[in-house]
């Protein structure tokens, strides 16, 4: 049936068209493509945004052509790339008789018809194509226009529809297929898969990238192919000879956008490339403004809505901006034509130094006692990891300490990668000039990363030389923090009684001081000490003290180390309930940080419970998963909770038998860490509580999807299920991972496209019968 009630026939002839021939197949953005029929039902003017090269023309062409029953008068393509005058280019294509001017002629003929317009590439006639449209849909009633453009016409009721990158399924299956082209036998599988995602997740997923990536498989392997995107501007050009030029190679495609730009916003644009991972209206305003009067609000909308600079709504609500990765390698090399480099990169240094510190006053006070940072201070700062590593590059250059102040600030928190920060604080230890307390810090925290990659001898050396410079020091608190971390790995390694003196010796160093945080710090130690030395209740007695700390602090992240201290003291007098409960609050913590060997000592803890239960299989597969992670992220336990797990799968092996606990080791090792995580945490669900719909999602996870697809806040998310709002940014923030997606958006067209749709929001929850 159509618009106006008529049932088509089957045999009923198409609505007449001049829709472009595709000479190939359109792949992925089915959920997209449906939604838009849909819309074009009700809808009068859409309008579809994307960056150049995101398949807006592609996919407008194809939602045209499936609903070609909508449109008994006609479907009419309107070229305006080259265009000077919107009439005159849709008089043109209709090939309209007329007096007058071309909208009068236009808006004479389409008054009484139901027909569909297309306006593509509108970017570079955005004011006119406004007019035409507001001209057009006044003085037609049945018209319907669709327009692609880089940026919204802003036209009353306009439907600004954006365009996503593609989803890694569907830019994997467009690469194979375009690949094929060129390479007929080519196909996308396990030996090729990893490099071929690379690839695309190195273009953004733009479907034009992505084809003119494929084109070089002629020539290439993708290994190859991957190793040239460094040279991207002259590697990546269409193989077909009558695209546009504007999509004849890649660097015409941005330069297209960027030519449409005001000086202001090119100025912007190419600064803002000395950003790494995306960046903050704020880090935008004090890095890239020349002084006050600069609008780097108005300018970074008006980049946003020229397709730019992308704008990220995050779990929290805050907003996070960024350039795709070909966007920013064309904006970097104008940043260096403009010769801006060196001045960006100082003030991309300064700002983030002045962040760190603006940061840690915010979460302790002025005072060294103060509160430590929560999670989310935490994340705010593994969020900006890209920016602050880019800094410490410039850094090493650019001032007189090489960057180790801020390289220490940067490993003391950068728990994804204890390789890289351990590797960088000793390089720079050994090209830095500073002395004193900071020589003595970079010191002591490169011995802690060494301990934990089971170092022992580098870990031993670099912790006695940051006792002996904080000795010369002479500052009581410098020594007592450089005994702590030493104690610690004198401890990893099993010398219980020269940590028990470093300990002892700190908290001596501490007396009459207010620094009570650091205080406990070395109390947890000397607990975990105490416990490992059979003295249970007395390291009871102590760790809870510390935990109880922490949580008067609202200091999570320390409240996780505390509790997985308490959890063995706990484990050690029997309470194996209680010390559970400690490793899962304690892992829950570690997971929100990424904290991967905090995670690692929870999982193995959990183990050791598993097996006092007598649960074997858990056992055996809790442990496997510790040992993977240990390898795949280069951390060691201490030999005290290796030998625990050693002695709990030997006894669960001979109670399984080698048939099962082979089974159960070799699901353990074959987890994802996600899916490890819920498992140790209870989280996982039965099959019979999953739907088949939600794939790799929970029962939980799939509500908490419907009501971000209905537009719900985190808050109200945590509201509506009745738990705590950093629940919810936790369900979310997992759901975006397993989903391979970025934004709130893609998760609401995944919940599109699978049919999961939230329950009336508006309309109250049925009361409890219970």
């Amino acid at each position: 049936m159509d618009r106006g009630g008529t049932v088509r026939g089957l045999d009923a002839p198409a609505a007449p068209n001049n829709l472009p021939h595709q000479l190939t197949s359109f792949i992925g953005r089915e959920a997209e493509l449906r939604a838009l029929k849909a819309l074009l039902a009700t809808a009068r003017l859409v309008t579809l945004i994307g960056t150049g090269g995101a398949g807006k023309s592609r996919l407008a062409a194809q939602v045209a052509n499936a609903s070609l029953n909508l449109w008994p008068d006609g479907v009419w393509w309107v070229e305006l790339e080259s265009a000077k005058d919107v009439s005159g280019a849709v008089s043109s294509t209709l090939e309209l008789p007329g007096m007058g001017s071309a909208l009068d002629v236009v808006a004479s003929w389409l008054a009484t018809k139901r027909a569909l317009v297309i306006l593509d590439n509108c970017e570079q006639l955005v004011a006119e194509c406004a007019d035409f449209a507001t001209a057009a849909l006044q003085r037609c009633p049945h018209l319907t226009i669709i327009a692609t453009s880089r940026e919204p016409l802003g036209v009353p009721g306009e439907v600004r529809w954006p365009i996503a990158s593609l989803g890694d399924p569907d830019a994997l299956q467009l690469f194979e297929a375009r690949g094929q082209l060129v390479s007929p036998g080519f196909k996308v599988a396990t030996p090729n898969r990893e490099p071929v995602s690379q690839i695309c997740d190195r273009l953004d997923r733009l479907p034009l990238a992505i084809e003119m990536a494929a084109a070089r498989l002629d020539m290439m392997s993708p290994r190859e192919l991957l190793s040239n995107l460094n040279d991207r501007f002259r590697f990546l050009t269409s193989g077909t000879r009558n695209a546009p030029d504007r999509q004849q190679t890649l660097a015409a495609t941005i330069d297209w956008s960027h030519r449409l730009l005001t000086g202001e916003e090119a100025r912007l644009f190419r600064r803002l490339s000395i950003f790494q991972g995306g960046f903050t209206l704020e880090g935008a305003q004090a890095v890239c403004a020349d002084g006050p009067e600069v609008d780097v609000i108005g300018l970074l909308g008006g980049l946003v809505q020229k397709s730019m600079v992308v704008a990220d709504r995050l779990d929290d609500d805050s907003t996070r901006f960024r350039l795709l990765e070909s966007q920013h390698a064309f904006a970097l090399d104008r940043l260096r034509d403009a010769d801006e480099l060196e001045l960006m990169g100082r003030r991309h240094y300064w700002y983030f130094m002045g962040w760190l510190a603006s940061q840690t006053v915010a979460s302790t006070g002025p005072a060294s006692g103060g509160p430590a940072p929560g999670i989310a201070g935490q994340k705010r700062k593994a969020r900006e990891s890209a920016n602050l590593w880019a800094a410490l590059t410039w850094a090493r250059a650019g001032v007189p300490d090489k960057g180790l102040s801020l390289a220490m600030q940067v490993a003391d928190f950068e728990f994804t990668d204890h390789t890289r920060a351990r590797t960088l604080l000793v390089d720079l230890l050994e090209r830095s000039q500073a002395k004193g307390a900071p020589r003595a810090k970079a010191l002591n925290l490169s011995a802690r990363l060494a301990m934990r990659q089971a170092d022992h001898a580098s870990a031993r050396a670099l912790a006695d030389s940051s006792v002996a410079v904080a000795r010369e020091v002479g500052d009581p608190e410098l020594i007592a923090h450089a005994l702590r971390g030493a104690g610690v790995v004198y401890h990893a390694v099993g010398e219980l009684d020269v940590a028990a003196h470093m300990y002892e010796e700190a908290l001596s160093q501490l007396n009459g001081s207010d620094n009570e945080r650091l205080a406990i710090e070395v109390k947890n130690q000397l607990g975990v000490l105490t416990t490992e030395r059979g003295k249970y209740k007395e390291g009871l007695e102590i760790l809870a003290e510390c935990v109880a700390y922490g949580r008067s602090q609202s200091d999570e992240p320390s409240t996780a180390r505390f509790l997985e201290s308490l959890a063995n003291a706990q484990f050690g007098l029997g309470e194996v309930d209680a010390a559970a409960s400690s490793w899962m609050e304690s892992l829950a913590t570690f997971r929100e940080l990424n904290d991967a060997f905090g995670t690692i000592w929870c999982i193995g803890g959990l183990s050791l419970v598993a097996a006092a239960r007598g649960d074997d299989d858990r056992t055996l597969r809790l442990a496997a998963v510790a040992q993977r992670m240990s390898r795949e992220w280069s951390l060691s336990a201490w030999s005290l909770r290796i030998n625990q797990l050693d002695a709990a799968c030997e006894r669960a092996k001979k109670q399984l038998g080698a048939r099962k606990s082979e089974g159960a080791w070799n699901e353990g090792e074959a987890m994802s860490t996600t899916r490890a995580l819920e498992y140790a945490l209870g989280e996982d669900k039965p099959p019979a509580e999953t739907s088949p719909e939600g794939g790799p999602l929970s029962r939980r996870e799939l509500e908490v999807v419907a009501l971000v697809a209905g537009g719900m806040t985190n808050r109200q998310i945590a509201d509506r299920l009745f738990i705590a709002e950093r629940t919810a940014e936790g369900h979310v923030e997992r759901i975006r991972n397993k989903l391979e997606v970025r934004s709130r958006t893609e998760v609401a067209m995944w919940a599109v496209e699978h049919g999961i749709v939230a329950r009336n929001l508006d309309k109250n929850p049925p009361a409890s019968t219970v």
